[in-house]
């Protein structure tokens, strides 16, 4: 199934394999023409097949910014960043259509879709 991107959120929305592509759909929706996305780094210390439903564990959870964001025992899935990626292009085909911009001010973060920006120039 092809991720599509839904600029009313009244009707179906995708998921894209990730919860920023479904922040990105409820963004534009309110409109927003600039966002600016923080924290994600669009890379994960455990590897392997991408969806597949395995059991934490690991203590301490190493791919997200919480330590206990999926604690011990608790079931998650790796993540399809491929698929990511090209609801990414969606997301940013859609908003460079409508005169908008998606950038990306994560420190260090792997993702390659979106302009970068400097986050520290942001908060100064």
């Amino acid at each position: 199934m092809k991720d599509r991107f839904s600029k009313d959120i009244s009707k179906p929305i995708y998921s894209g394999g990730t919860v920023t592509y479904i922040t990105l759909q409820i963004a534009f929706f309110m409109g927003f023409s600039e966002v600016i996305l923080i924290g994600i780094d669009h890379n994960f210390s455990d590897k392997g097949v991408p969806n597949k439903i395995k059991i934490r564990k690991d203590a301490i959870d190493k791919n997200h910014f919480h330590p206990q964001y999926f604690p011990a025992g608790s079931k998650w899935q790796l993540p399809d960043l491929q698929r990511s990626e090209l609801a990414y292009l969606e997301a940013k085909q859609a908003y460079e259509n409508a005169g908008r911009t998606i950038c990306d001010a994560t420190v260090d973060g792997k993702c390659k879709v979106f302009l970068k920006k400097n986050y520290y120039s942001i908060f100064d």
